[in-house]
């Protein structure tokens, strides 16, 4: 039984962080490198083994939003401030009541583009998949494309190449440059996705999803089941 339809038979809303990475991992979508630890030296060794700096977040099917809940810890560098995120990731989640799986240790992605990747079945349309430029800017500009899903690795580049602040992923004015057709096949990737779990996904996010020179891969996953 995969990660989707355990989740399906236990009536739950939503994937922890730890399985969403899991199940896009499997389907081949590329993600940055991650482990699940559920104590502090677990924690350690995993970062050890990733490589410093490293985030920590809280993994939990209770937990949609990790931020809001204390849930995130970033630009950890040494074994004592993994150790203590650790520890206030697990303070702040009882806090608020909620049973956690453990902590996902994964690498910190720099000098990259951060991109949004959305999905979601929309009962006119169906599958629909949706990219913009992630943080702020899609936050400031409500700058973002849909296309009925699935969609052409040369579909999803001409997505992308609608957006406004497209020339950013271009290295406008000197910031750094995505590689855009590496981007346009993730994208398509997760369009892929969304199409073959139509029946069992409602929505998904993968925010951030770090587009670099030489790489494309997706930092964060939240996905929505259909009960």
């Amino acid at each position: 039984m995969n990660l989707i339809a355990k989740a399906k038979a236990e009536k739950r809303s939503f994937l922890s962080l730890y399985e969403a990475l899991q199940t896009i991992e499997k389907y081949g979508l590329p993600v940055a490198r991650y482990g699940l630890a559920e104590a502090a030296d677990e924690a350690v060794q995993l970062a050890e083994e990733i490589g410093y700096p490293v985030v920590l977040k809280v993994s939990s099917p209770e937990i949609v939003h990790k931020t809001e809940v204390g849930g995130v810890k970033v630009g950890l560098n040494t074994p004592e401030e993994v150790r203590r995120a650790f520890n206030e990731i697990h303070r702040n989640a009882e806090r608020h009541g909620k049973k956690v799986e453990g902590v996902v240790v994964q690498e910190m992605v720099s000098n990259a583009h951060e991109v949004i990747i959305g999905g979601l079945n929309d009962a006119q349309f169906g599958p629909v998949i949706m990219v913009g430029l992630g943080g702020i800017t899609v936050e400031l500009l409500k700058d973002v494309t849909f296309e009925i899903a699935p969609i052409t690795p040369e579909e999803a580049l001409d997505a992308l190449k609608r957006l406004k602040t497209y020339p950013l992923l271009e290295g406008y004015r000197g910031r750094p440059k995505a590689n855009v057709s590496l981007l346009a096949r993730v994208v398509a990737k997760a369009s892929d996705f969304l199409w073959k779990y139509r029946e069992d996904i409602q929505e998904f996010d993968l925010n951030p999803t770090f587009a670099a020179s030489s790489r494309c891969i997706v930092g964060d996953a939240r996905i929505k089941i259909k009960i």
